[in-house]
């Protein structure tokens, strides 16, 4: 299992093989599970952080992406408990267009900020995700709107790394000895009218409350990430 994900999107789509120990998860114990966010784009009491979109004359769509088609967002799931997600595409973001295949890659890593960065892991809150969905929805002109891309898996199912780190509450993916990553997923043609696409990923997140405890709560958290979509010249 990589210790970290690299924020290089092209290096982070090369898992690092490790010598790792097998991590002996005190997972008994009391779980709570908060209620789910349906439709709501966040938990009320959940903060997004947003990168400035970048400046184009052309940019028509509010995408986050840089122009070399990557994205860092950051989101608090708990105190001093950060999810972030690392999404790269294939593309530059101006190559996104409306026939084209539109292809993206994520990894998805928890960090605890209640402790350095160099604690020992057991140290630190483990965090596990059991469900992982992304879904796409466009914005058109004419205002009709479609889905083109969903996905909707077990990460236990999907990761990459064959000796990744799990448990009865999903995937590991408190950083630095746990992490989900996914890559190539592909956004196939869409309407000669759509300028944009959001694409929504949500995640079911179990949170240990006090390092070493196995107590749990549970939480739906979605991370939206608009990408500008452009007529071909």
């Amino acid at each position: 299992m990589p210790g970290r994900f690299s924020p290089n999107p092209r290096t982070s789509r090369t898992l690092v093989a490790g010598a790792l120990t097998v991590l002996a998860f005190g997972l008994t114990g009391c779980s709570s599970f908060m209620p789910l966010i349906g439709a709501q784009p966040v938990q009320q009491n959940v903060t997004v952080t947003t990168p400035t979109p970048t400046a184009t004359p052309e940019l028509v769509f509010d995408s986050v992406f840089t122009d070399m088609g990557s994205i860092h967002p950051t989101l608090m799931i708990g105190a001093d408990l950060e999810l972030q997600l690392d999404m790269w595409t294939e593309q530059k973001t101006h190559e996104w267009y409306t026939d084209s295949d539109k292809l993206f890659s994520f990894v998805i890593s928890v960090f605890d900020k209640a402790v350095p960065a160099e604690a020992p892991f057991a140290s630190k809150r483990q965090v596990f995700m059991s469900n992982i969905s992304v879904t796409a929805t466009t914005s058109t002109t004419s205002g009709a709107t479609v889905s083109p891309f969903v996905l909707d898996t077990d990460p236990t199912l999907v990761t990459l790394d064959p000796e990744a780190l799990r448990s009865d509450n999903g995937l590991l993916i408190t950083s630095p000895k746990g992490g989900f990553q996914l890559e190539s997923n592909q956004i196939g043609q869409v309407s000669a009218d759509t300028y944009g696409v959001i694409l929504d990923f949500a995640m079911t997140i179990s949170s240990e409350s006090v390092a070493g405890t196995g107590g749990y709560t549970t939480q739906v958290v979605h991370v939206p990430v608009p990408v500008a979509i452009f007529p071909r010249a």
